[in-house]
């Protein structure tokens, strides 16, 4: 009977390992997605580590005094070009 329990948990495990490694979550059924809404989360994700680039390029400006205005440029123009692609994305998706 404990090995019977013991196999039950241990694929349990298995399962909600092999699901968070797909989906990113911890799930026991995990939704099914479309591409283009898994592209959406993506440059999401993207937007906030960008957007968390220029606030250290802006904390390293003010600590060290050097100009960051360049880095912060490209990195705004990054950002847009984000924001831009997250709105079209959700007019297609959000229809």
């Amino acid at each position: 009977m404990k090995k019977l329990v013991f196999l039950v948990i241990l694929a349990v495990g298995v399962w909600l390992g092999v699901n968070y490694v797909r989906t990113g979550k911890v799930a026991f059924f995990p939704e099914v997605r479309s591409a283009a809404e898994q592209e959406l989360d993506d440059l999401e994700q993207q937007l906030d580590s960008v957007q968390k680039q220029i606030e250290q390029a802006g904390r390293a400006a003010g600590l060290s005094g050097m100009d960051t205005t360049s880095d912060v440029s490209s990195l705004m123009e990054k950002k847009r070009r984000l924001e831009e692609r997250i709105a079209e994305l959700r007019k297609k998706l959000f229809r």
